[in-house]
């Protein structure tokens, strides 16, 4: 079996993404050519129907469409740059944030096929799955985008601890949602026969500036993507981290 390659893009929150990382991503993909492209989720904010916007005035910024038109554009960017790689997008909770909306303040539009994310964002056209989580994305591994496990974990141990309990502590998670990107491994076995796992957070390219809600602007979020590489009996995996919005791959400087 040929060995499979998936370029997975982190939380991007459009608009409020950096789009000179944004455009590096691209880059890489049209550079590798992965069989598939996966979103962890959060791929746009919809700040106009927050709960955090409500009775604000930026539920009344008459932005809501430009956003979805923006996020459009992006897709075609992807899909642009791998036309031949299957692409996914993971629902995560601000992907979420529409239908929420119209749940609670406009029920009888819930049924409205023109509202769902698929037909919002010509899915279909541009040949773009939309999942929820769990989804196996290669062997053993699963994505999630991380608020499909209620509740809030401070650190990557207690996020692995979490997912185990949840999931199965046989399966590599990859998440999102956090911001906060690393690579947890550990091992099971004895007698020198031991298999691998991994819990991954993929990170995010959110302009850390457009983080208003962070009162006094300090984050500790770094930009990252990842690749998994999987031969149908191991995966892989490599987080890309970046400093200065720069990065190194396959000993070419991004």
């Amino acid at each position: 079996m040929a060995t499979k390659t998936t370029v997975i893009l982190p939380d991007i929150q459009y608009p409020y993404h950096d789009a000179l990382v944004l455009s590096k991503i691209v880059k890489v993909i049209e550079d590798l050519q992965p069989d598939a492209i996966f979103q962890i989720g959060d791929a746009i904010d919809f700040p106009q129907v927050s709960r955090w916007t409500k009775g604000t005035a930026g539920e009344y910024a008459p932005t809501l469409q430009k956003h979805i038109d923006g996020f459009k554009g992006v897709l075609r960017e992807l899909r642009d740059a791998a036309p031949k790689a299957k692409i996914t997008w993971l629902e995560g909770n601000h992907d979420l944030r529409l239908r929420d909306f119209v749940q609670q303040y406009a029920a009888p539009l819930r049924t409205l096929d023109a509202l769902t994310t698929e037909n919002l964002f010509d899915l279909e056209a541009s040949k773009i799955g939309y999942v929820r989580g769990p989804v196996r994305i290669a062997t053993n591994t699963y994505a999630v985008h991380g608020h499909e496990a209620p509740g809030y974990a401070s650190t990557p141990q207690a996020w692995d601890t979490k997912f185990g309990k949840r999931y199965g502590t046989d399966k590599n998670i990859i998440f999102g949602h956090t911001h906060q990107p690393y690579l947890l491994t550990k091992a099971f076995g004895f007698d020198g026969k031991v298999t691998p796992r991994f819990t991954m957070n993929v990170g995010s390219i959110m302009d850390p500036v457009r983080a208003t809600y962070v009162k006094d602007g300090a984050v500790n979020w770094v930009m990252s993507f990842a690749i998994l590489r999987d031969d149908g009996k191991r995966v892989y995996p490599e987080l890309i981290t970046m400093v200065d919005r720069g990065f190194w791959l396959n000993g070419v400087k991004y």
